[in-house]
């Protein structure tokens, strides 16, 4: 019978003979008929599966090696028994390495018989009532309609457990014993990883991808006395998994065949993603399990390398980056997050430049594309455009480039250095600026023979308070003096006056920034916040840098007027005291006046409550109604042809590493558009580095908490020197240490399932189909799910699909004449296996589970 195909022949090195270093010349064989070639070495298990030939297997792995070669003797499952021509006997298919000239039958009485032996030995000491259950699909296993005992039932991932697939590709014997629980440990209060021991078929997979492949050493096997006997089971070495050394990799999850190893942090529906989620989590899909492990090598310049492939800009989101990495990190389960901003920042400041060696530039094209501000998101775009060939001119209003990157945050946070460093390299692919050049109508580039225009003018509109007096002298918006900051316009003669006294109104980092940048010209500075520290959006160490520098941070108040002052402040302003009530959309609990009011004097107030971009109608392009530009996600298209938006112009403030990400796809659209084929990728690292998959036993490794940077002492930080300043090379090694190599995970193979028979779609299938009631399901061209539906008639159900015009290629069905519950019960069961409805799902389904 046909297994699972998969898009390559990929022969298991793992399950070569001991002591053979390379597979041999390929022989040829027979299994089931069919001539199959093979490398000497490999299996017949291996064999077989390469040719589309499948024989079962639970304790074989394609990464791991067999049983009989890592410490099971003749133990093992014994399901792949198969029979080999002129040998007596039943022979194990995952032991047995092929040979020139082999006959190999997989099929026949005798090892069927043996096959439905060794599972009942498997199922025996396992829970399996419910593999026989006419009712098991859709099943929670929580509640059973025929009074099982909860410890007699299968676990939540029945639908896609391994074990479940194997035992109905077999059939499970009458002469199966009924199991009987012997309440063997189930521990589900450690960090990530649920187990339950009684689950366990002792298939020793885990054991082997710890203790052999990894090197962790943190698992071994149990023997206890039970009424039935003597079972074993593999578990810890040491009562807890943190007590056992566990560096948390997956590997052991990953290839159990049941559930007796479970991550409870993984999501079904996006199982990649969220088993790498620092990679997943950063918009412009930097690779960051890979710098961070050059990191921990000390190989700056190639970590640079690998962050350069996606991001151009490194010194820069090395300081600024919001890390959406970090929030997303796995080991902020256990202790810390790693400080993968920090990483980021020491591989830019010591790049050895080798990114250079295989950096693309592709011969002019003779098009030209014009950009509309030089923030990060337009100089992204020119960037990758400059390196696909094109002439790219940028317009920016301001004397520099950087946008809010050099006039939005201030430089204690990112010199001016770092940021001309990194203009200078756009600037070096024959980018051409004009600054001082303010746009607001995009014809005259169309006239002047631009082919496509990209606007990013980002959001330079600040949000007023709303109140009586918010536009009096004296009172600011926080892009406004941010500006004003960086080009030196405050406490000058023309410029803004800070006075004594400030008050920034705000809780978020951009109220952060003005604050600490107020406390520089010497005022005293009050940050004022309508609801709590609990609730403040701030960053922690943009709050404790306030705190640290002498901010007076003071919650529950909200401006109610304000009024010129006396007394010697320039104004007046009016408060109004907080309580916190119901929680409001954002989910943070509402701020409500109290009735109490207190007015006090101060000489300037800053607006840090939100930010707009100002909207420019000769751009001809749609707008939302907060003045965001409307574009097409996957291109940065807008609603007028050739001109393209990105960044916070689109976003509203945002992060300028997703200004990066938007610059990246708008600058791929318009890389088409001009001609070229829309490929910006480069890999800048070719040296064939690759994370190791032996990670070996780390004393203290799961109990080593985060390293902090350097930072500026407090009483330094009077002027704009950087505050923080980094990783040294010892402790960044040490911080980039820390990392769980998640990204080896996802790296093991799938194990080898049973095949699930479908039929083509197409009218003569259609026509043998009965004309019962029933469910079927379509399938794509990859086996996956796309429809799941019960009808009252089979034939006249699938022939209507087929008339609609479904993509689907194959499709299998059953008879069931309750079909409207059977087809709840196969939409439960899968959702509970893939997190998510087939196909997409609808609104109406999705709204019903």
């Amino acid at each position: 019978m046909e297994a699972v195909q998969t898009t390559e022949i990929r022969w298991w090195k793992a399950s070569r003979p001991a002591g053979m270093a390379e597979f041999g010349e390929t022989v040829r064989l027979s299994i089931d008929g069919v001539e199959v070639e093979a490398p000497a070495g490999a299996s017949v298990l291996n064999a077989a599966t390469a040719a589309g030939l499948y024989i079962p297997a639970l304790c074989a792995h394609p990464d791991l090696p067999p049983a009989g070669q890592r410490g099971a003797g003749d133990g093992g499952c014994n399901l792949c028994m198969v029979e080999i021509g002129g040998v007596d006997g039943l022979a194990k298919a995952c032991s047995t390495t092929v040979s020139a000239g082999m006959v190999v039958s997989t099929q026949s009485s005798a090892i069927q018989q043996s096959r439905q032996a060794s599972l009942a030995k498997i199922l025996g000491p396992h829970p399996h009532v419910c593999l026989t259950c006419p009712q098991r699909d859709g099943c929670s296993r929580s509640q059973c309609s025929y009074g099982n005992p909860p410890e007699t039932r299968c676990c939540t991932i029945f639908s896609s457990c391994e074990l479940r697939k194997v035992s109905d590709y077999i059939g499970i014997p009458n002469s199966t014993p009924p199991y009987k629980p012997v309440q063997l440990p189930v521990i589900k209060n450690e960090p990530f990883f649920d187990r339950d021991y009684n689950l366990c078929i002792d298939c020793r997979r885990c054991l082997v991808a710890c203790n052999d492949v990894r090197g962790v050493g943190c698992l071994e096997v149990k023997e206890v006395e039970t009424p039935q006997g003597k079972r074993t089971y593999v578990g810890t070495i040491a009562p807890t998994l943190i007590e056992s050394g566990c560096t948390f990799c997956q590997a052991c999850v990953t290839v159990c065949p049941t559930g007796a190893l479970m991550d409870r942090t993984l999501d079904p529906a996006k199982r990649e993603e969220s088993m790498v989620p620092c990679k997943s989590a950063c918009p412009a899909g930097i690779d960051v399990p890979r710098y961070v492990q050059l990191a921990a090598e000390g190989k700056y310049g190639e970590a640079i390398a690998v962050v350069r492939e996606k991001l151009p800009f490194p010194g820069i989101l090395g300081r600024a980056c919001f890390a959406m990495c970090e929030s997303a990190c796995r080991r902020k389960d256990l202790d810390d997050p790693l400080s993968i901003r920090n990483l980021k920042r020491i591989a830019a400041d010591n790049d050895t430049g080798i990114w250079r060696e295989h950096a693309k530039k592709l011969p002019a094209t003779g098009k030209k594309a014009a950009v509309v501000g030089a923030g990060p998101a337009g100089l992204t775009v020119a960037y990758y455009l400059a390196k696909q060939g094109h002439a790219v001119t940028i317009f920016d209003a301001q004397p520099a480039a950087g946008g809010m990157a050099r006039y939005g945050i201030p430089s204690y946070r990112v010199p001016a250095e770092v940021i001309d460093d990194e203009v200078a390299e756009v600037a070096a692919l024959g980018v051409q600026f004009q600054y001082g050049a303010r746009i607001e109508n995009v014809d005259t580039l169309f006239g002047d023979g631009f082919g496509a225009v990209f606007v990013g003018i980002g959001c330079q509109g600040g949000d007023t308070l709303g109140i009586p007096g918010d536009d009096l002298p004296g009172v600011i918006d926080s892009p406004t003096y941010l500006q004003a900051v960086t080009m030196d316009l405050v406490n000058t003669p023309d410029g803004i006056q800070t006075g004594k006294k400030v008050a920034v109104i705000g809780g978020g980092n951009v109220a952060t920034d003005n604050a600490r940048s107020s406390r520089r010209f010497g005022a005293d500075v009050d940050m004022v916040y309508r609801r709590t520290r609990e609730e403040m959006p701030a960053r922690l160490e943009e709050f404790e840098g306030c705190v640290e520098e002498g901010v007076n941070i003071r919650y529950l108040l909200a401006p109610k007027k304000i009024e010129a002052g006396d007394n010697g402040s320039r104004l007046q302003i009016t408060y109004a005291r907080m309580s916190l009530g119901e929680p409001d959309a954002s989910g943070r609990r509402r701020p409500v006046e109290t009735g109490e009011e207190v007015t006090e004097g101060v000489d300037l107030v800053i607006s840090a409550v939100g930010q707009y971009p100002k909207r420019y109608e000769g751009f001809g392009v749609e707008t939302d109604r907060k003045g965001r530009i409307t574009v097409r996600e996957d291109s940065m298209l807008t609603s007028r042809p050739g001109v393209y938006a990105g960044g916070d112009c689109v976003m509203g403030p945002s992060t300028l590493i997703e200004s990066v990400a938007q610059g990246r796809v708008a600058a791929s659209a318009m890389d088409k558009a001009l001609g070229g084929d829309g490929d910006i990728s480069e890999v800048l690292l070719r040296d064939g580095w690759e994370t190791s998959p032996y990670i070996g036993r780390k004393e203290g490794f799961n109990k080593t908490r985060k390293f902090h940077p350097i930072m500026l002492a407090p009483e330094a930080r009077s002027g704009w020197d950087e505050v923080e300043l980094g990783f040294d090379d010892a402790t960044a090694r040490a911080e980039a240490a820390r990392c769980f190599k998640c990204n080896l995970a996802p790296k093991i193979a799938d194990a080898v399932l049973p095949p699930e028979s479908s039929l083509t779609f197409d009218a003569a299938a259609i026509a043998a189909v009965p004309t019962e009631a029933g469910v079927f399901q379509l399938l794509d061209a990859d086996k996956n799910v796309m429809m799941i539906k019960g009808v009252e008639n089979l034939r006249d159900g699938l022939t209507e699909q087929l008339e609609r015009g479904s993509e689907a290629t194959n499709f299998v069905f059953e008879e069931a004449a309750m079909y409207t519950s059977r087809e709840s019960q196969m939409i439960q069961a899968y959702l509970q296996q893939y997190g998510k409805m087939p196909g997409g799902g609808s609104d109406e389904l999705d709204d019903l589970f």
